[in-house]
């Protein structure tokens, strides 16, 4: 594929992902307070969100092997027209039940979208010998994940309060010109492969090329342990913060300085070299362990600061997760890899939501999120220190190959 058609694909990609994150933003800073007027509580709201999870979970490792062996645009523009119809559902439907079909659909879409144009656009850098431009597609599709989420989050804020829920038909509107967007792409032909490859042949040399890789492995467990902090913020930062007493009006300014860091925090360049990762864990470690006191103990802007933070340090993690095994990760495996270790993600987001659904009927939901914080903490330090120490050399060489 010529460099020129990359770049188009590339733009094309971009406008449609923008389109559809922009869609699915519109709720977000105010979507406890929609789904409490749908009739659910807060644990309530914790099942819904983990119907989602399970159905990511369920479908996301398939459909990672279907675009490998398939049509990678196929799947993308079904996961388009699945999420289309979780809007209706929501817009039409009220109650536990319809919300948790609502999100399970919701849930299949996310699934369907996991390593498909962007894995295909991956594949064309590598193989128009453009690697150095992984990190920089990356960076890029990421900050304009995040411009695109604050800008519908705040675009819907607003919405929600001049239109009520009506406010998803825009939702539905931008979806399909994502859909519209996209049509022109033009999909890479893919490595060669077998003629009589099946899922089980995939399966199997997947799996062979993780357990040959600790790097990769190692992007695979920061993987799962970063959920319990992300589920819980995620799901839960708005009840939070009404426990806390914030006004539930300035919610979407909460959102935007969210926003703004994770934007920030996929900005930086992420050369460390071999003789500070040290420094830089130690300090980690430190500033970390504060931060929790201060989210526990402290109450306003400290109270912010300290939450502010841990989403920093969460973000750079998933951040240099996802630059590593995108380059790491085979051309032939792409997709189905990807899938298998946001599948794996998935176990940690399911985990976490179950568990707080659980401690929400008798806990506050302040213990409960410092709890998944806490969960967070100790097992990504807890998988950075072993993995470090057992597998260091390894490490290193297999990175700087």
């Amino acid at each position: 594929m010529s460099l020129l058609r990359t770049r188009k694909n590339i733009i094309e990609y971009l406008l449609s992902y923008a389109l559809t994150t922009v869609a699915t933003a519109l709720p977000h800073a105010v979507l406890t307070i929609i789904l409490f007027q749908k009739g659910l509580s807060l644990a309530q709201i914790m099942m819904v969100q983990t119907a989602y999870s399970i159905a990511v979970f369920i479908f996301e490792y398939p459909s990672g092997l279907w675009a490998d062996l398939y049509s990678k645009k196929f799947l993308f523009v079904l996961s388009r027209i699945l999420l289309i119809i979780m809007m209706v559902i929501v817009l039409l439907m009220r109650n536990t039940i319809w919300m948790e079909i609502a999100w399970f659909i919701y849930g299949i879409s996310s699934a369907l979208d996991s390593g498909t144009l962007d894995a295909d656009i991956i594949n064309s850098l590598k193989k128009d010998n453009k690697k150095s431009k992984l990190g920089r597609f990356i960076s890029i599709s990421n900050q304009l994940d995040f411009i695109a989420l604050l800008l519908g989050s705040t675009i819907g804020s607003w919405l929600y309060y001049a239109l009520g829920i009506k406010f998803y038909y825009i939702g539905i509107g931008l979806v399909i010109l994502a859909i519209i967007s996209i049509l022109d792409y033009k999909q890479n032909v893919g490595a060669s492969k077998e003629d009589n490859i099946t899922l089980v042949k995939e399966i199997k040399s997947g799996l062979k090329e993780v357990k040959n890789s600790k790097l990769m492995q190692l992007m695979m467990a920061l993987t799962f342990s970063g959920q319990f902090f992300f589920q819980a913020h995620y799901q839960l930062w708005q009840g939070l913060f009404l426990y806390k007493g914030f006004n539930k009006h300035n919610f979407y300014l909460l959102y935007i300085i969210f926003q703004l860091i994770s934007l920030g925090t996929y900005s930086i360049n992420l050369n460390i070299k071999k003789n500070k990762i040290k420094i830089i864990g130690f300090s980690t470690i430190v500033v970390l362990s504060l931060s929790m006191i201060l989210f526990l103990i402290t109450k306003s802007y400290y109270f912010v600061f300290s939450y502010m933070f841990l989403i920093f340090i969460f973000t750079l993690v998933e951040y240099y997760c996802n630059v590593m095994f995108s380059t790491i990760v085979s051309v032939e495996r792409i997709s189905s890899l990807t899938s298998l270790r946001s599948s794996i993600g998935r176990i940690g987001a399911i985990c976490s939501m179950v568990v707080s659904s659980i401690l929400l009927t008798k806990l506050n939901v302040l213990d409960v999120v410092a709890i998944n914080f806490g969960i967070a903490i100790f097992t990504t330090l807890a998988i950075g220190i072993v993995l470090y120490s057992r597998n260091r050399e390894t490490l290193f060489s297999e990175k700087e190959e």
